[in-house]
């Protein structure tokens, strides 16, 4: 059965380790992707383990942006699993490289890029800051329609979705990831949340959201609404 597997979070269920950072596990029929990978190796670790997932069966890393809480539990992986490519935004492949096995293939992303036939990365967007200057999120096509994960959404979640109807041509199934909203006026998590509809059949959201704003999007989507934290595991077909 295909899934989205929730591993690492600011919040948790079913005695899995909440912390601040996100990770998730694509689990297709033909590939498993795993999109960033949280603060801390050993709260990585954790949390796989009670999921009772092989790390040496994860096929594709994906790193959305330069970010600790995004990178922190890459030793672990390589400790478990020395051979699978690593996307990342073509600015930090560099400092990427600089503590990679040879066995490991850091692949550069700047402009939208099939990854596998059926995962996409947007291409790098400006997030506004000066590390990390850039982000690019997952597209993964799947029975439901297109599935989006973001990281933190630097670049604005708007915009990013915006970006992925537009590579995808047509309406996403769910967005799951950090929205970039913490600690945002609530006026504004209202008009993000509102305009979110334009796009997208269901949201997700966790991680660089806030507690409180996620709550508000909870009230606006209603039953389209998707809860995600650690230990969640969301179907995908």
């Amino acid at each position: 059965m295909e899934n989205l597997k929730i591993l690492y979070d600011n919040t948790a269920v079913n005695d899995f380790a909440p912390d601040w950072g996100f990770s998730a596990l694509v689990e297709l029929s033909e590939e498993t992707i795993l999109f960033d990978t949280g603060a801390k190796p050993e709260v990585l670790a954790e949390n796989i383990e009670k999921f009772g997932i092989d790390p040496s069966e994860i096929d594709t890393v994906f790193i959305s942006h330069n970010h600790w809480d995004h990178t922190g539990g890459l030793p672990y992986l390589l400790e478990k699993n020395g051979n699978f490519e690593l996307f990342i935004p073509e600015p930090d492949c560099p400092e990427f490289e600089e503590n990679l096995p040879e066995s490991v293939v850091c692949v550069p992303i700047s402009a939208p890029t099939y990854i596998s036939e059926r995962a996409i990365s947007t291409g790098i967007m400006t997030t506004g800051m000066e590390k990390p200057a850039y982000e690019h999120s997952l597209i993964v096509s799947t029975a439901e329609g297109f599935l989006l994960l973001t990281g933190c959404s630097h670049p604005g979640i708007v915009e990013i979705a915006k970006k992925a109807v537009t590579i995808c041509g047509e309406e996403l199934f769910l967005i799951v990831g950090g929205f970039h909203l913490y600690k945002s006026a609530d006026e504004r998590i209202i008009e993000v949340a509102e305009e979110l509809k334009r796009f997208t059949r269901f949201v997700a959201p966790c991680h660089y959201t806030g507690e409180r704003e996620i709550e508000i999007f909870k009230e606006i989507w209603k039953d389209r609404f998707v809860e995600a934290a650690a230990g969640v595991e969301i179907p995908l077909e």
